[in-house]
């Protein structure tokens, strides 16, 4: 695959298809990655299986993998890492952490239940490897039977060694009027072997404060952003290492209701933040406004503000959701996200067809002016 350019001769992003979705496996969606030391990118991710509930979050699935050796252009061997237990709905939000010894940690949930007007039942748990994911240890479990969940891709290991696992705990009952989410974290100080709940939770108006990701920043705190119902993408803050948090406030980023991406470019210092930057619109067919355009910015104030707003996909008719951020060891992105189309009658997304997609693209590229967004 060649690499594009724009007018300039700058790079600009190239988008492959990761997983497209077929009858068999009609929905591929929420994503983890890591790089080997031989420089080969494991993902691990959500591979739904055909059941005539094509797209709903509750519809059987599994956790496959894959692996790419041209940073992201090409995957393979594909195999499947853990599959739905008996009796279970399906299995969640991978996780991938590179510890300190070369040893790696993966984290997932189990929904055993998830229907409507029913407060979630799940189980987290941990797996090690001592293989850079070849093979896995046994699950040890974090939590059992809490209706506490998480997005995919946010585990973070803090510079004194805790590891931070932001969470969302249902107040009500889901998909009804009673529906509601807070924030707060799990963390471990013993590489993932043992884990404590944090003390706080971070709480916002409708459905609430959602599917939270965390960046350690220079003087020792912790920001949190999260999805919303508000019309932006809100942060908060940690002083004492994810066991409290500050209230909520906008980052005055516009944004419908779906996830926000957060973390640190390593070669740089600074942050990226990964979003739909479209209008809040409360009449639209679904989420408060459309999952459209796909945007990045960077903050060289530590989330303070930020800037050099860039679209990555700006198709009006597609929905861009849920993205994971990886940047390899040679200063590449590699941006992974689901995408479906919209019934552009009511607006709703057709969910019955998810494909994941990678934007790949050089660090670079994220500081190339782009006036017309900023």
């Amino acid at each position: 695959m060649s690499k594009k350019t724009d007018e300039a001769g700058k790079p600009i992003p190239s988008v492959v298809v990761v997983a497209e979705a077929s009858a068999e496996f009609p929905r591929h969606s929420e994503p983890a990655i890591l790089e080997r030391r031989d420089g080969t990118l494991f993902m691990v991710w959500q591979e739904y299986v055909a059941s005539g509930r094509e797209g709903e979050d509750n519809a059987p699935n599994r956790l496959a993998a894959m692996e790419s050796s041209d940073e992201g252009r090409t995957w393979g061997h594909h195999h499947v890492l853990v599959e739905r237990a008996p009796g279970d709905v399906n299995v969640y939000s991978p996780n991938l952490l590179k510890l300190p010894g070369g040893e790696w940690l993966f984290i997932y949930f189990r929904y055993h239940k998830l229907e409507s007007g029913q407060p979630p039942d799940v189980s987290a748990y941990a797996c090690r490897s001592s293989d850079e994911g070849r093979t896995f240890s046994a699950p040890a479990a974090i939590w059992q039977h809490q209706p506490v969940a998480f997005a995919s891709g946010v585990v973070k290991r803090l510079h004194d060694g805790r590891i931070i696992l932001p969470v969302g705990r249902q107040t009500g009952a889901i998909w009804c009027a009673t529906d509601h989410e807070v924030l707060g974290s799990y963390v471990s100080d013993d590489d993932g072997r043992t884990w404590q709940a944090g003390q706080t939770w971070v709480d916002l108006p409708l459905r609430g404060a959602m599917e939270a990701h965390v960046e350690e920043l220079r003087d020792g705190r912790i920001l949190l952003v999260m999805r919303t119902q508000l019309g932006s993408v809100f942060r908060s803050h940690s002083e004492d290492r994810g066991l409290t948090w500050s209230k909520p406030q906008t980052t005055g980023l516009q944004s419908p209701e779906s996830c926000p991406e957060l973390i640190r470019i390593p070669s740089t210092g600074d942050l990226l933040l990964v979003w739909n930057h479209s209008p809040y619109d409360p009449g639209f067919g679904s989420h408060y406004g459309k999952r459209s355009p796909l945007t990045v910015a960077v903050s060289r104030d530590e989330g303070a503000t930020w800037t050099h707003l860039r679209d990555v996909e700006t198709d009006p008719e597609r929905a861009f959701s849920n993205p994971v951020c990886f940047i390899t060891s040679r200063d590449q992105v590699v941006l992974m996200y689901w995408t479906c189309r919209y019934d552009t009658v009511r607006w709703l997304m057709d969910v019955r067809r998810l494909d994941l997609r990678a934007a790949l693209f050089p660090v670079s590229w994220l500081y190339v002016s782009a006036a017309s967004r900023e």
